[in-house]
């Protein structure tokens, strides 16, 4: 049965051609420079960051019986993630942004030429 899941990934793999999985490694950099560019002029914008928290609860659920039928409850953890606001230096998130414009355009450059290897090297 365990061989059953690696087989049900198999279409999945076959889907993307060559050329498609070259050229996601060859720009996955300049996607992450890209993420964090969004995420950095989001945090202009709003003039504040956004951070992932975690809160924790308890919930009380049955988790067994005793030898006389009794209920057993037990105390479950319930962690619920939440984005909450954080202070930011906006002048310095400003030298950030900055800072990956300038690597974007140098990761651009570098991924075209790769991009374009890729088409060569796995033509469709």
């Amino acid at each position: 049965m365990r061989w059953l899941i690696p087989l049900a990934i198999v279409p999945l793999l076959a889907a993307c051609s060559e050329q498609q999985m070259c050229i996601s490694r060859a720009t996955k950099d300049l996607r992450q420079v890209q993420s964090f560019i969004a995420e950095s002029e989001g945090n202009l914008a709003r003039g504040y960051a956004l951070v992932e928290k975690q809160y924790i609860d308890y919930d009380i659920e049955r988790c067994g019986t005793t030898d006389e039928g009794k209920a057993i409850y037990c105390r479950e953890p319930d962690i619920e993630t939440r984005r909450v606001p954080k202070a930011i230096d906006l002048d310095a998130e400003a030298a950030k942004l900055a800072a990956l414009k300038k690597k974007e355009a140098q990761l651009s450059v570098q991924a075209q030429a790769a991009v374009d290897s890729c088409k060569i090297q796995y033509p469709e």
